[in-house]
């Protein structure tokens, strides 16, 4: 019977361990998904809605998916995690597709490309690509450098 307790004590730990890195590791993708989004170099890319405010921001979900309960908004609107058959069939005309996104002890790395001004009847689109690395210092996230190039105003 000590045998058996001291297991489920021991299991019960391990998962508890588990889940508390699960959280880190979701809170700080969220924190490096958001630095990526401000990024002062991509803001002048964002669509504008019909009043002159920043629209809806869109991830496609390919090459990298990111896990439910990212938490990163754009203009006080959460970011919405789409597929490529949900943007494709409805027509979004910007969003983000992450070619790499690694995040290994205090340094982060990510390749993206942002997809704007999508024209579905003549498939004609501009995009900017876009390389960041960040270090972690304490609890925050700060860009150390940024690689930007393609259609940039």
């Amino acid at each position: 019977m000590k045998i058996l307790l001291k297991f489920i004590t021991v299991a019960f730990f391990l998962v508890f361990l588990q889940e508390i890195g699960m959280a880190q590791s979701l809170d700080d993708q969220s924190k490096v998904l958001q630095k990526c989004f401000d990024l002062t170099e991509l803001q002048p890319y964002f669509p504008l809605d019909n009043t002159g405010n920043p629209g809806q921001v869109y991830v496609m979900q390919y090459a990298v998916s990111f896990p439910v309960g990212m938490n990163v908004s754009k203009a006080g609107k959460p970011v919405l995690f789409a597929s490529r058959d949900e943007i494709l069939q409805s027509k979004i005309a910007s969003y983000f597709i992450f070619r790499g996104f690694d995040i290994t002890g205090n340094v982060a790395k990510a390749t993206f490309s942002y997809f704007y001004s999508f024209d579905y009847a003549t498939s004609q689109f501009k995009m900017v690509m876009v390389n960041v690395e960040l270090n972690k210092i304490n609890l925050d996230w700060s860009v150390i450098s940024t690689k930007i190039g393609g259609d940039i105003k």
